[in-house]
């Protein structure tokens, strides 16, 4: 007869046995080259909030995610409200993320106020999308316009568009007295530079429908840059109700202009046997042929097609708000002006006007581009991860989300020398313009950024032709802290004086 207690032993070994084994499958990963993964290091968490309580005090997330990093790694692991998070610091790691496991990396996160922008599904933005058959077909469609090949068709076109834009918004300011509030001057001529691009469409300037539809655009990006608590903890969304219903009327205005003004009767017009002139027309094209083939489930339906359009017309209010700052930080730097001054009459004088096709003979101003765009460090979109993963060797759980910080590879003291400084000769090497392979603003892999070099070349046209012929100074009262960690500005926004040079 065994007795009790010895029964009673041997239940509790068996207990303990299971709970250990459980506790090691559930805690392991796939094997990698040998070697089982281990979770990322975390710090303690509070109930509900997570680690919420830890991103206090900063002037952006990633600030504490770069400090956060010095404590426990440079991958380490937050529950932020009800959401699963990775925080991937460092280069090396970055790239690994981006491009080396890309594929691994390439979904969104679902947060319920990026559903309700785009009607509820977030699959219709080209942002905040996942990776898909249809993702794929929008960025191949997408790639003529917006990485248009120097001395080509379409990039001596764009850089017409550019310069016409350009002198508009020279006469513009000329004609202002005093201090200038530049920000819906400039947004106005950007809307059309991108319009005449990818619609062949553009408008007057005091078109008030044309207006409304650059001030819907310039608040839908503003709002996408927000962050809340609510997309951690969606118990809180009730209370952003009111906002998101405004939200909804502005995209709805969006939309209407987009249909009457723009679009008009040209997907009934079109002749699929011709080559499409512009974006609008490919994407009417493609759309028309689907349907052509009666397929069940297209690659992109016409609903797609006009979010992918409104998308990337959006666009010019990123170039827009970037340039506002890039103002912000020039009107306190008088000597990096007179630098991109004397660059430009060494380059083409006094006798005609700088274009995008002067880029490759001015590297200091493209410098200071890349400059502004480092010190304002704006975030990747977070990165989804659609399979158990690895970074770095640690265990990347299917459905975490990835914050890949940028903060911390444009700002960090082992990467820059005085990275707080304005010093656009950071970029410049051998009198030529040079990136540093750390300096990763606009993503990597197939979930790069696809508007970045329109980016660079409105930038660069608007830029120099103010440098042309102005000195920007400042307006008696006006603070010029530009924010960092995202590139949208309030509506109203810094005041400027142009001198003439």
């Amino acid at each position: 007869m065994v007795p009790l207690f010895t029964i009673f032993l041997l239940i509790v070994l068996i207990i303990v046995i299971l709970v250990t084994c459980f506790e090691f499958f559930k805690s392991r990963d796939v094997k990698e080259e040998g070697t089982f993964l281990q979770e990322p290091p975390s710090p303690r968490r509070l109930p509900i909030i997570g680690h919420m309580h830890l991103l206090a005090g900063y002037e952006v997330p990633y600030q504490a995610f770069a400090d956060l990093g010095k404590k426990f790694g440079s991958v380490f692991k937050l529950q932020l409200g009800s959401v699963k998070c990775v925080v991937v610091n460092e280069q090396r790691n970055v790239r690994e993320a981006l491009v080396t496991k890309g594929h691994h990396f390439d979904y969104r996160p679902n947060f319920e106020r990026y559903q309700s922008l785009f009607s509820g599904n977030k699959e219709n933005s080209l942002a905040f999308c996942d990776w898909s058959s249809t993702q794929k077909v929008r960025r191949e469609m997408l790639k003529a316009y917006t990485f248009p090949r120097a001395f080509t068709n379409k990039y001596v076109a764009l850089e017409q568009i550019i310069s016409k834009e350009t002198q508009q918004l020279i006469g513009n300011i000329e004609g202002e007295e005093g201090s200038v509030h530049l920000k819906p001057i400039l947004l106005k001529k950007c809307a059309n530079i991108f319009l005449k691009h990818f619609c062949t469409e553009s408008f007057n300037s005091n078109d008030a429908e044309f207006e409304k539809m650059v001030e819907n655009f310039d608040e839908v990006f503003y709002e996408v840059n927000q962050g809340y608590a609510a997309d951690f903890l969606p118990f809180l969304m009730p209370f952003h109700q009111k906002k998101m219903q405004k939200m909804s009327k502005v995209t709805h205005e969006i939309r209407e202009f987009i249909t009457k003004k723009v679009i008009k009767d040209k997907f009934t017009s079109f002749n699929c046997e011709t080559e499409p002139n512009d974006y609008l027309e490919s994407l009417i094209r493609h759309v028309k042929l689907e349907n052509q083939k009666d397929s069940e489930s297209p690659t992109l339906d016409w609903e797609m097609a006009l979010f992918a359009l409104e998308d990337i017309i959006g666009g010019h209010s990123a170039v827009g708000n970037f340039l506002i700052k890039l103002f912000g930080f020039l009107v306190d730097e008088p000597e990096v002006q007179k630098k991109i001054q004397t660059e430009i009459d060494r380059t083409v004088g006094s006798d005609r006007s700088v274009t995008i096709c002067d880029r490759n003979n001015m590297p200091y101003t493209e410098g200071v581009i890349f400059e502004a765009i480092r010190l304002i460090a704006s975030p990747i979109v977070p990165r989804v991860a659609n399979q158990t993963s690895s970074i770095n060797g640690y265990k990347i759980e299917k459905g975490t989300v990835l914050f890949l910080n940028n903060y911390d590879l444009s700002m960090s003291e082992k990467l820059w020398d005085s990275p707080d400084k304005f010093q656009p000769e950071r970029f410049v090497k051998n009198e030529k313009f040079f990136k540093p392979e750390h300096f990763l603003p606009f993503g990597g892999g197939r979930r790069s950024c696809m508007g970045y070099k329109l980016v660079q070349l409105v930038s660069f046209g608007v830029l120099s032709a103010i440098m042309q012929r102005f000195n920007i100074r400042k307006v008696q009262n006006e603070s010029y802290t530009v924010p960092v960690g995202s590139l949208a500005l309030g509506k109203d926004t810094f005041k400027f004086r142009f001198e003439k040079r």
